[in-house]
């Protein structure tokens, strides 16, 4: 999602440790900062002889925890790190070497904001729009589904209250193509699974209501014909099963066409075929027009959650405004923004080993993502 010119990964939460796995925190460095400046050189041209980053996307280390530093060289060191080039400066590096430069690194003042801001734009703290990056990845779907996923255009489905689950698993078939549609095919075909995610949770959050659009079938005649239907998607059209879809109060001309798809093959679906394959046109009709009638009810999902309800989570290990207390947590206090951004991408798509952080980060949309790098970034060293 986020590109870095130069590459250093460190984790950004540590799982505590204890024995002989790690130093308590009230232990002294053992390293040399005088030792560490000249092993510095080997960093300098990434991490800046004043250890601030110069590029977007390369992280601070001035002030940063010594036993942080030394825990992400050490990662490295091990093979553990995903970065080449990373792996391959530490290579050459001495554990002593690698305590040094980590108390060098620590002993420089600390990073609070880039050269020119100032402190209290770096300090100042607004509440984003939680889906304002979800609104632009979806703003192309808006056309046909309607900007909130309620649509009165015939022939298309509102997406508003399906859920999550439901919404990737169908994004997905249409990019690998198991539903066979040109247009919907040239739409996602782009989408990286973190939009997928984020465009499918925008719309499970939208309240649901019932197409206006007219039907031809006979809603009282369509009863007699939902006995396959119910086991799925409940006597109502609302179904409680997260992965199965909600038809109640759809466009009865887009049920029509998905039903027949399924009859006829063009959607691969062998226990949706199995339970429409004896529908007679009438019935489908009838059918369509009895779930278009039905009031759609969206099930539980989580409301996205405010910058101050993420940092009070973040804070438990990260600290107030992310000036960690704890040396085995990182200080993400005026943190380059763009190295956030790419950490946390990582941890949420499992792509960096951290059981702690992969937890923590799996909720979170790409704009929950974004707006913490960004009010991380703001925020001031104490």
């Amino acid at each position: 999602m986020r590109r870095m010119t130069l590459l250093t990964v460190f984790t950004l939460a540590l799982l505590a440790k204890s024995g002989d796995e790690g130093r308590s925190q009230d232990a002294p460095s053992p390293g040399d900062v005088i030792a560490g400046k000249a092993v510095a050189a080997l960093c300098a041209d990434c991490h800046g002889w004043d250890g601030i980053g110069p590029e977007p996307g390369v992280p601070h280390l001035a002030g940063q925890y010594a036993d942080y530093i030394h825990a992400g060289l050490t990662r490295y060191k091990s093979g553990d790190g995903k970065d080449e080039k990373m792996n391959q400066v530490v290579a050459v590096l001495a554990d002593e070497d690698m305590f040094n430069v980590a108390a060098f690194y620590a002993s420089l003042k600390p990073f609070n904001e880039r050269p020119g801001e100032s402190g209290s734009e770096a300090a100042a703290a607004t509440e984003p729009d939680p889906f304002a990056a979800i609104r632009e990845a979806a703003a192309a779907c808006a056309g046909c589904h309607g900007e909130d996923g309620n649509t009165d255009i015939p022939g298309m489905p509102s997406l508003a209250g399906q859920h999550v689950l439901y919404t990737i698993t169908v994004l997905k078939a249409y990019q690998d193509g198991t539903r066979p549609d040109p247009e919907m095919q040239a739409f996602v075909e782009p989408l990286t699974r973190s939009d997928i995610e984020d465009i499918a949770y925008f719309y499970a959050t939208m309240d649901p209501r019932r197409s206006e659009t007219s039907a031809e079938g006979d809603a009282m005649a369509g009863i007699a014909v939902t006995a396959p239907c119910v086991g799925c998607h409940g006597r109502d059209g609302n179904s409680g099963d997260p992965k199965t879809p909600r038809v109640a109060g759809l466009d009865a001309e887009y049920l029509i066409a998905a039903v027949n798809a399924y009859k006829d093959g063009s959607r691969d679906h062998s226990a949706m075929r199995d339970a429409v394959e004896t529908l007679r046109e009438q019935d489908v009709m009838d059918l369509a027009a009895f779930y278009a009638s039905r009031e759609p009810k969206a099930l539980p999902i989580r409301k996205p959650l405010t910058i101050a309800e993420w940092t009070e989570r973040c804070g438990r290990c990260h600290g107030p405004n992310g000036n960690s207390a704890d040396e085995r947590f990182p200080i993400l206090a005026g943190q380059d923004e763009a190295y956030l951004v790419r950490a946390m991408t990582l941890f949420h798509a499992g792509e960096r080993a951290n059981d702690l952080m992969y937890a923590m980060s799996f909720p979170m949309s790409g704009s929950d993502i974004q707006n913490l790098a960004a009010y991380y970034a703001r925020q001031r060293r104490q």
